[in-house]
């Protein structure tokens, strides 16, 4: 999203030119959409004087209110994942049932385990092999 300092208007992605007025963001372009430096009077690829307007600088004290801005959706979901998680991990604490079904997911991986563990070699490898991907021959 880029904010046009000449209209005061928020243009979503990363456009060339504001939708509003038409300015370039803080470079000039010729017709052929080649960028040049704001301070250029002649296009560097193809020699053009016909260059785009950009818009004003934005004002320094701007620059971290609009990062901050732009910032901002992304924290407060970062913010909201953590209160679920701890609500969850507090639940969780918290809950006999949810414990109690927890011990028994436990029990019955750890009973499945032990007899993996007890499975004759042959077994285990055919087992492995289901997880493992195939590897193209080197013919």
């Amino acid at each position: 999203m880029r904010f046009c300092p000449q209209c005061h208007k928020l243009t979503s992605g990363e456009p060339l030119f504001c939708n509003n007025c038409g300015a370039t963001y803080d470079a000039k372009l010729c017709p052929a959409r080649h960028l040049n430096p704001r301070h250029a009077e002649v296009c560097s690829q193809c020699g053009s004087r016909d260059l785009s307007t950009p818009a004003p600088r934005l004002p320094l004290w701007l620059r971290p209110v609009l990062f901050t801005a732009s910032l901002l959706p992304g924290l407060i979901l970062a913010l909201l994942l953590v209160l679920v998680v701890v609500a969850m991990l507090r639940e969780l604490a918290t809950n006999g049932q949810i414990q109690a079904q927890l011990m028994v997911l436990l029990f019955i991986l750890a009973i499945l385990w032990w007899l993996y563990i007890h499975l004759p070699n042959f077994i285990q490898k055919a087992l492995r092999s289901l997880w493992q991907s195939k590897k193209p021959d080197k013919h």
